[in-house]
């Protein structure tokens, strides 16, 4: 029943995150997408379609799914995102990056390559685990290693059986990674609080224009997301939208 109540509330977060990443991206035909970490492509080409663009680009470290993602129309740089991208500067519109960032060893290089690659008015959105959560407050008062991480294995190698099952379960189901294999490419290594990354991109320049929480728990429903919205320094998962200062462009929404 445990098991199954907190299914729910992560599935939920998931799917709620997920929703308003999607609002956040705006119409702009002929925009310059970029999607850092584009996996096989599937989420890339819904931010384009969304965006209305057909420029779309993205970097990706594993080869098998840069592939994958180059079959389904994005034009993608297999690399690295701890180091420069493989991009020119200001030659993108759009930046996203959607759990990624956690995965990274330097958090500020990785900021401030966005920063150059977008043009003026260009923005970005983040979505990343949130360290001072209250289910991370919770694993730190019971002496455990935080569930968002850091972590010292895949972030399905936990302390706490119950999380590490459900873990297990949807790294096997979205990763096909199967629950025995080892090689700590999903470890999740610089875990920021929604203060921390607000100030990281503030200070590499950014204009903050919004900061949005999810999963607020263990409360349900209307309350989980009313309490996440009111106070994101707690809840799960957060999303943020930062703009690269510049000339103002007329916005179709």
């Amino acid at each position: 029943m445990i098991s199954g109540y907190l299914k729910y509330l992560y599935n939920r977060t998931a799917i709620l995150s997920g929703k308003k990443l999607n609002e956040l991206v705006e119409i702009q035909p002929n925009a310059r997408l970029l999607d850092l970490g584009c996996w096989d492509g599937i989420n890339t080409m819904q931010f384009a379609r969304k965006i209305k663009t057909r420029n779309v680009f993205g970097i990706e470290l594993v080869k098998k799914k840069a592939d994958e993602a180059k079959k389904r129309g994005v034009k993608v740089y297999v690399g690295d995102l701890n180091d420069k991208f493989p991009v020119p500067s200001k030659s993108v519109d759009v930046a996203i990056g959607y759990h990624v960032i956690e995965h990274l060893v330097n958090t500020k290089q990785f900021v401030k390559e966005i920063y150059r690659v977008l043009d003026d008015n260009g923005y970005a959105i983040i979505g990343t685990p949130n360290l001072a959560s209250w289910h991370n407050v919770f694993a730190l008062i019971i002496g455990v290693q935080p569930f968002s991480g850091p972590h010292v294995q895949d972030n399905y190698h936990g302390e706490v059986n119950t999380i590490t099952q459900i873990n297990a379960d949807r790294m096997e189901k979205v990763f096909k990674k199967s629950k025995t294999q080892e090689g700590g490419s999903l470890r999740h290594l610089v875990v920021l609080t929604t203060r921390a990354l607000k100030k990281l991109f503030r200070n590499t320049g950014f204009e903050i224009e919004g900061i949005y929480g999810f999963g607020y728990y263990p409360l349900p429903g209307p309350l989980d997301r009313l309490s996440a919205k009111i106070d994101p320094n707690h809840s799960h998962y957060i999303i943020i939208k930062a703009r690269k200062p510049g000339k103002k462009t007329k916005k179709t929404n």
